[in-house]
């Protein structure tokens, strides 16, 4: 009994005390984040009739589906051309820098905030690899994926050194870029915009507000007690985000594996044959 409740200790002790898998959160972040971004450069001839006021699926449609579902899209704001060039060009930003590290933490709730508006305001464009980005782009929020290979990564590096040599290390770039991004949530919070399904907006609130108590509490002690117990609940909700990661990735390949083997092309053979003749699969011919 002795020997479960010291092994049921340590986990927990494991758990609560390190964010887990940094390295293996990188390569989700920087794989993710250039997928997405490849598609975004990919398809940006595309982009006004995959997402934009030119597409099949246009702004009414979408704003009647969205009325019943509740999805989350700032393209719905607002149906005008330079409306959806805006969002597209901090789609394409914010996954140019999350996948650098720089400012992760708000880097990946704009890229989720892209994803998730590309991809809402035009559901019936994606298909299953989509899904799995959706998801992966809200995972990302809860990890903390910019420990290592990363801006974030280089800088903490320099701070440290710079404070072991007793010198005064000042973050102006932090503090404007959360108020900026506080008065952008008060006002389309008061304008209404955020009164879809209530996931997003408070997922977007609680990592605004959590933000901001880092800031003070990185102002005092190093290892005072809101200090600790911020680190507690970082971890928690880092190491709880990978074990839902690496579920799902056992999940999808788990799934698509027996349904494929199932299957009579499978079976004879020829069943990657038929894909790589789809102009769908072959965005690049001359590699093909």
């Amino acid at each position: 009994m002795n020997g479960i409740v010291l092994s049921v200790s340590r986990s927990i002790a494991r758990v609560t005390g390190a964010a887990l898998g940094p390295y293996q959160t990188a390569v989700v972040r920087i794989g993710f984040g250039a997928t997405w971004l490849l598609f975004l450069l990919r398809e940006l001839p595309h982009r006004h009739e995959l997402y934009g006021p030119d597409g099949p699926w246009g702004h009414d449609l979408a704003e009647q589906l969205i009325a019943d579902n509740g999805a989350f899209t700032v393209l719905m704001w607002s149906d005008g051309r330079a409306w959806f060039e805006i969002v597209y060009a901090l789609a394409v930003l914010s996954s140019v820098l999350l996948l650098l590290g720089w400012r992760t933490r708000t880097m990946s709730v704009l890229f989720m905030v892209g994803v998730l508006s590309l991809q809402n305001r035009s559901v019936f464009m994606g298909d299953g690899g989509d899904n799995v980005v959706h998801l992966m782009s809200i995972y990302l929020v809860l990890t903390r994926c910019g420990q290592v290979w990363s801006l974030d990564a280089r800088r903490a590096r320099r701070t440290a050194a710079a404070r072991a040599r007793g010198e005064r290390v000042v973050d102006r770039v932090g503090p404007v870029l959360w108020s900026a991004l506080g008065f952008g949530l008060v006002a389309v919070t008061s304008a209404g915009l955020l009164d879809g399904d209530w996931f997003v907006p408070a997922l977007l609130w609680a990592v605004w507000v959590s933000l901001g108590l880092w800031w003070v509490v990185g102002r005092g002690p190093e290892g005072g007690q809101p200090r600790i117990l911020l680190d507690v609940i970082t971890h928690v909700v880092h190491n709880g985000a990978l074990v839902v990661i690496m579920a799902e990735a056992c999940l999808i390949y788990a799934t698509a594996g027996w349904y494929k083997i199932q299957g009579s092309r499978w079976q004879d053979g020829t069943a990657v044959y038929y894909p790589l003749n789809l102009d769908y699969f072959t965005p690049w011919p001359a590699l093909s």
